[in-house]
């Protein structure tokens, strides 16, 4: 159960998140960030950002999502009790939150990556946890795999803005080794993928490099 303490800085980061205009792109990253923040607080097993939110904080586009999806364990009676008393309410697979009227998704109860990459970034008096770079674009290309020729794809476009935004901070030895690993889908549809990714990024910085 959430102490006393934890629930009074989760209700402080809710308060935050509310001041935040939706209508701003860095604002609604903010607000998604902070109610991520909050609910870190009171659940027993870390939420993790995934999703649209994660994607608009690792490319910094302008990623209109209409809810913030973490992955954790099942809520606990208890911890439904205590997001009821932080002001969320249950409207079908959502928990929206009256004030900021964010809804709350939880897709899956284990992440899809290696949880030692996990980014902690604080933001108000907290911390919010979002998926790996690598493991986000190793989600995108995942799931481009349903359409591996279709280079208008939204996942492969995602994809592609995330690896241009992050090329040199990205780990293409840990993603190589991901891909060889892949067990869920044909690894030779993601590595089909990942190199035309890689072949299309390189290709733009040639083209900025001869101007």
């Amino acid at each position: 159960m959430a102490s006393p303490e934890s629930v009074s800085r989760a209700a402080e980061l809710l308060r935050e998140a509310a001041s935040r205009d939706a209508t701003d792109p860095d604002q609604r990253l903010e607000r998604g960030l902070l109610v991520a923040a909050a609910l870190r607080e009171v659940l027993s097993h870390e939420p993790v950002v995934v999703g649209g939110t994660a994607e608009d904080f690792w490319t910094a586009d302008e990623y209109h999502q209409t809810d913030l999806d973490l992955v954790t364990w099942p809520l606990t009676r208890r911890e439904q009790v205590v997001l009821r008393g932080l002001g969320f309410s249950r409207e079908g697979r959502h928990w929206v939150h009256g004030v900021t009227g964010l809804p709350v998704e939880f897709p899956e109860s284990r992440l899809a990556g290696d949880e030692a990459r996990i980014h902690r970034h604080p933001i108000g008096d907290g911390v919010a946890s979002i998926i790996g770079v690598e493991d986000l674009y190793l989600d995108r290309i995942r799931q481009s795999t349903v359409d591996p020729e279709d280079v208008r794809l939204p996942t492969y476009l995602s994809a592609l803005a995330i690896a241009a935004s992050n090329h040199d901070r990205m780990d293409w030895r840990y993603v190589d080794s991901a891909i060889r690993g892949e067990t869920d889908v044909d690894p030779r549809l993601m590595r089909k993928i990942h190199r035309r990714v890689r072949r299309t990024i390189a290709e733009r910085l040639q083209r900025r490099g001869s101007r």
